[in-house]
């Protein structure tokens, strides 16, 4: 890794010839980049067609008058170091610096889940685009109002329309919305503007609904611009959602009020469990190849949400169009975390165009609950700067760049400034977060009071690290070094490349950050097993228990508990780079054990032993069920447990109070709803608890 800096104040260029296309009558060409890293000029058989600085941004020129039979297309790279004296807030992040003002993924510059690679390069394609003379510029579809109820919904259609003066007040335009082959709605009049508006409102509607809450209902929305002859000028057809998503948020200040964080869509409040979705690769040009495979195990995995965390990029549409298509809602961060940005007007337009960018390509999108302005921007702040810290609402980018555009753009989509989002009260003092990103201790046993005292209503960040298998590390490391431990006596002592997998993006992080992290582990498994193996298969496994059971706990309690919690997104569902992490899936899709525990908890209903014996259930549809729940303590063999259930709608029931537990074991809790039986098994008691013990219970069910 370290011998790949002095590539980063390199120049680069790209170069290829073709031929152009033939450009029919009243066509223009235009040439489109749909992702440069980063700083770039552009140039067309020697002619400079001009520059851009933002990785986020797609690019394009009219090349109409500059192509010739045959054409040489150049791309200059610049390297993207070397700026303006740094603003004071924005030095502090865990890889440097350098990151602040520069609009390229952050964790390029280092971060703990991804390596120090400052690349340059074209990552997205590039395309030779015709222009027809008369096209839709922008069609939005915007839904003000929908009644689960009463099936209804209503909103508005907004379309630009570019043509020649010539069709206005004869040309006409046709708007409908169709699902399975009826037509919910249709309208159709004459064009006398560019700009058009109509509303909309549909009977009989099927509402879109995240992932077990009901059907992700999606019609076809179709916009024709239609010549007074019958001629179709222009057409645009995309999936739309008939859905409203609302946030309630305040403040903690109590036991007795204790705020709130939660989605309501449709006007139901929707309890959210899923994920932080962090970047498929450090080198973005290969993210296409792992897409599929990710979005695939969200479903796998019964996400319901996923947070698109702002250290990474802005995803291509294929993802979004997952979402709708799968019922998972996206709480989208723009692209800043953990740095102050500048705040000076030049920066500022910037992050106006890069969210305009963005905010017109995705707000369409039913999945769309949520933008954030960034990853805990306000939490980075407080935390370097103690006493002395200034407040977070003066802050320009987050609290006055972002919410202009927003107004301006998608008014109907709610948003916060950060994640964590520190309000006056917080800053004061006189309140607490009801959003939060929990990364406590670590080190110690996941029933820690900072995890089961915490009183957040949504957790957008937890994570728990997990050794990878044995297989994947052996494609992580050189042979000789596969085995982690210099010496086997001092687990706690990793050899280099161990370290460097950590991660670390300077020799002298090993001592701090890199064994620091590692050593997550080792601390993790002798705080529940109470020694720690050297063998690597075993510690691997030991980990891997640790992992998954935190995540379990954390999980399972928060389900738990709906009502006064409404969310949790655990981190994170896949590695971007070989490293050891809290990630459940590492870069080579070798899926640790809190995979499959992940899987069995997030289903639509759950049955799970809480804290002081209580057994609860918890359903997530819109409607009652009715089941059977048996409660077996695998250590005296006794059935604690086995009745009949009903949980009411979206609610929670608790089945028992007080089960009269042993000092620790393990509670099996099988349960069937919805004619689909599942088993839960349910640690209890103070730690340690014996490995093999542990292994014999978890391995008899899988």
């Amino acid at each position: 890794m370290w011998a790949a800096f002095p590539w980063e104040q390199c120049e680069w260029r790209y170069a290829r010839t073709f031929a152009a296309p033939r450009v029919e009558s009243g066509e223009r060409m235009r040439l489109r980049f749909d992702g440069v890293d980063t700083r770039a000029e552009y140039f067309l058989n020697g002619a400079r067609l001009g520059a851009s600085d933002n990785m986020f941004v797609p690019v394009s020129f009219d090349v109409t008058d500059h192509l010739r039979a045959t054409n040489r297309l150049e791309v200059t790279l610049h390297s993207p170091l070397g700026r303006p004296i740094l603003g004071v807030l924005g030095r502090s992040r865990v890889g440097g610096t350098d990151v602040e003002g520069i609009r390229k993924a952050q964790h390029a510059f280092g971060w703990d889940i991804m390596p120090r690679i400052v690349s340059c390069g074209i990552w997205r394609g590039v395309f030779l685009d015709r222009v027809p003379p008369v096209r839709f510029g922008d069609v939005h579809w915007m839904v003000r109002s929908a009644n689960h109820q009463a099936r209804t919904a209503s909103g508005l259609v907004d379309c630009q329309i570019l043509a020649p003066l010539r069709y206005l007040h004869r040309a006409r335009l046709r708007l409908s919305l169709s699902r399975g082959g009826r037509v919910a709605w249709r309208t159709e009049h004459v064009v006398r503007y560019y700009q058009t508006r109509d509303g909309f409102g549909v009977r009989n509607a099927d509402l879109w609904w995240p992932r077990d809450a009901g059907e992700p209902a999606l019609y076809d929305a179709v916009a024709e611009f239609v010549d007074a002859d019958g001629t179709v000028l222009a057409r645009d057809v995309r999936k739309v959602g008939l859905r409203t998503v609302r946030l309630e948020r305040a403040d903690w200040y109590s036991e007795a009020d204790p705020g709130t964080f939660r989605f309501l869509v449709n006007g139901v409040p929707i309890y959210m469990h899923g994920t932080d979705w962090t970047p498929m690769d450090a080198l973005h040009s290969r993210d296409g190849a792992h897409l599929a495979r990710c979005l695939d195990m969200l479903v796998d995995l019964n996400c319901n949400m996923i947070r698109i965390w702002g250290g990474g990029v802005y995803e291509p549409d294929a993802l979004y169009d997952f979402c709708d298509a799968n019922g998972i809602c996206v709480w989208q961060d723009f692209m800043m975390g953990n740095v102050e940005p500048e705040q000076n007007d030049e920066f500022a337009a910037r992050i106006a165009f890069e969210a305009k960018d963005v905010v017109l390509r995705l707000r369409s999108h039913p999945c769309l609950a949520l933008w954030c302005a960034n990853n805990e921007i306000d939490r980075s702040v407080a935390s370097n700067w103690g006493a002395w810290t200034p407040d977070p609402a003066g802050e320009r980018i987050s609290r006055e760049t972002l919410p202009r555009v927003l107004r301006d753009f998608d008014p109907l989509t709610p948003y916060i400034p950060s994640s964590p989002w520190w309000t006056p009260d917080v800053v004061s003092g006189r309140a607490k977060l009801s959003q939060d990103h929990l990364w406590g201790p670590r080190q110690r046993f996941f029933k820690d009071p900072f995890w089961t005292n915490a009183t957040p209503a949504f957790v957008s960040e937890t994570g728990y690290h997990g050794c990878p298998n044995v297989d994947s590390l052996r494609r992580m490391m050189t042979p000789a070094n596969v085995y982690p431990w210099p010496d086997p006596a001092n687990p706690f002592r990793f050899n280099d490349e161990w370290n460097c997998k950590a991660v670390t993006s300077w020799p002298e992080q090993l001592d701090g950050m890199g064994n620091g992290r590692n050593c997550l582990m080792p601390n993790q498994v002798k705080n529940f097993f109470g020694s720690i193996s050297t063998n690597l298969e075993e510690f691997a496994d030991q980990s891997q228990f640790a992992q998954a059971e935190a995540l379990h706990y954390w999980i399972a309690r928060s389900r738990a508990r709906k009502g006064r919690t409404w969310g949790m997104l655990w981190w994170n569902l896949r590695d971007g780079w070989p490293v050891i992490s809290d990630g459940v899936v590492d870069y080579y899709y070798g899926k640790k054990r809190a995979y499959n525990v992940i899987k069995s908890i997030q289903q639509p209903q759950l049955a799970t032993l809480v804290d002081y014996g209580q057994l609860v259930a918890v359903n997530d549809r819109l409607y009652p069920v009715k089941g059977h729940v048996k409660a077996t303590d695998l250590v005296s063999g006794k059935v604690l447990y086995d009745s009949a259930a009903e949980v009411p709608a979206n609610a929670t029931r608790t089945l028992a109070e007080n089960l009269p537990l042993g000092a620790q074991g393990c509670l099996r809790v099988d349960y069937t709803f919805e004619d689909t039986p599942r088993v839960n098994l349910c640690l209890y008691g103070a730690p340690p608890f014996d490995y093999a013990q542990v292994k014999a219970w978890f391995n008899g069910v899988q």
